[in-house]
């Protein structure tokens, strides 16, 4: 599933609204590691399975850089 661009520059916003229209769900990890986790879900409960992660580069600024 490819819903986001390698190179483009996302806010937080950006990305949960880019979740909410495609039935994902962000997983903050930013206190421990600075970045952004997406998960889907299965059977109404989160898969587990990370899509995307989002590294912050600046102050609420994220770049992909993993995607499934």
């Amino acid at each position: 599933m490819e819903i986001f661009t390698k190179n483009k520059k996302y806010s937080f916003n950006d990305i949960a609204e880019i979740c909410d229209k495609n039935g994902l769900t962000t997983v903050d990890c930013l206190k421990d590691e600075n970045m952004i986790s997406v998960e889907g879900y299965e059977n109404g409960e989160l898969s587990g399975n990370c899509i995307s992660e989002f590294h912050q580069i600046k102050e609420d600024v994220f770049k992909l850089t993993w995607q499934e």
